[in-house]
């Protein structure tokens, strides 16, 4: 199949049922005075403030027509030994330079392809042909119906679509230069040191965050990488339950970034309307826990790290497992740097990798 144009069209009676069950929605009247809970800010109260605005105030097709200005379509890739997929993606050819250099924007989960929006415009105008698929089983990609999809297959599928988009400098042997936000012990574990390296005071704090988080914030890790199906079931059911689930993310992995609640909505609808469990899946199929020897990564890599960011380890651990020729530290943003910080990570990548493309 060819490359098609996309265009997000939620049914009608998809709004409608939604709306009936917004409007049904019965939030906790117990809790109100309780001083116990986490420390997340997903209060009862927030998520009422939030619920009433969703009731009355929210506009999907107003935000479903800003992401169709974006240019979308799907194509049809093929990864060994599994059936065919159907990829949703974004591709925005720089207006700006007939020589553009590919850049394959990848998110995570609880993100999307939409996540890409607010660095569009400077890495258009830097010269980048940008590409922002949604990974299989993300909001309009097929999700595999086989067991064993790994992220070797997501790159695998990535792969294809690039190269049936005419691009063939990517992936493995094409890939010319690797940029990083989120950098955690699973895949850059720690060195063996003959002597313990001097650490900054900002990666001081990354290591006190990393163990924070291991120790206290990773029970989602665990419930989605065990029982994604049950646990979806139940959020594609409540979209105030998905609100929540999303608000906990959001807020605990941001750096005290002021979420609008048009923002918590849509990031939320952005899995509710699809179905939240196929990207679930992703925790199944990849358990940090059973790999084995991490191989070291010689394609040049640059690194940009965010105060808030949750998951960061220091240069010399990363170093242990990836060719670091760019790091770049910075005190606002979290996890979510191309939406909380745009201009410092759009700033990085495009001084990254023209310093690496030649």
């Amino acid at each position: 199949m060819s490359v098609k144009p996309f265009h997000i069209n939620i049914p009608d009676s998809e709004l409608d049922l939604l709306q009936r069950k917004l409007e049904l929605a019965r939030l906790p009247a117990n809790l109100d005075g309780a001083r116990w809970a986490e420390d997340n800010d997903v209060t009862v109260s927030k998520v009422k403030e939030t619920v009433d605005f969703w009731r009355a105030g929210y506009d999907w097709r107003e935000e479903e027509a800003k992401l169709n200005r974006l240019p979308q379509y799907t194509a049809t890739v093929k990864v060994e030994g599994f059936e065919e997929l159907d990829l949703h993606f974004l591709h925005s050819p720089s207006a700006s330079s007939k020589t553009a250099v590919p850049l394959l924007f990848i998110h995570g989960w609880p993100g999307s392809f939409a996540e890409v929006t607010k660095i569009l415009p400077i890495l258009d105008e830097a010269g980048f042909n940008v590409v922002a698929p949604s990974l299989p089983g993300y909001g309009f990609s097929q999700c595999p119906e086989e067991p064993g999809f790994k992220n070797k297959h997501d790159a695998e599928a990535l792969h294809q679509l690039m190269l049936k988009l005419g691009y063939d400098r990517l992936y493995p042997e094409h890939v010319k230069a690797v940029h990083i936000n989120h950098v955690n012990l699973a895949t850059m574990p720690k060195p063996e040191f003959d002597k313990e390296p001097h650490y900054t005071d900002f990666e001081k704090r990354s290591i006190a965050q990393h163990d924070h988080f291991s120790n206290f914030e990773f029970a989602y890790y665990r419930i989605q990488g065990e029982k994604p199906r049950t646990l979806g079931i139940a959020l594609h059911d409540s979209p105030v339950g998905m609100l929540a689930w999303m608000m906990d993310k959001l807020f605990t992995w941001s750096n005290n970034y002021p979420w609008t609640p048009t923002e918590l909505i849509t990031w939320t609808l952005l899995h509710y309307f699809p179905g939240p469990t196929t990207s679930l899946h992703m925790y199944r199929e990849n358990d940090a826990s059973a790999r084995q020897e991490i191989p070291y990564e010689s394609t040049p890599t640059g690194v940009s790290a965010f105060a808030g960011e949750m998951e960061m380890v220091p240069r010399s651990w990363a170093e242990g497992t990836a060719n670091i020729v760019f790091w770049q530290e910075h005190e606002e943003g979290g996890h979510f740097a191309a939406w909380e910080n745009p201009e410092a990570l759009a700033g990085d990548m495009v001084q990254f990798f023209r310093s690496v493309w030649g």
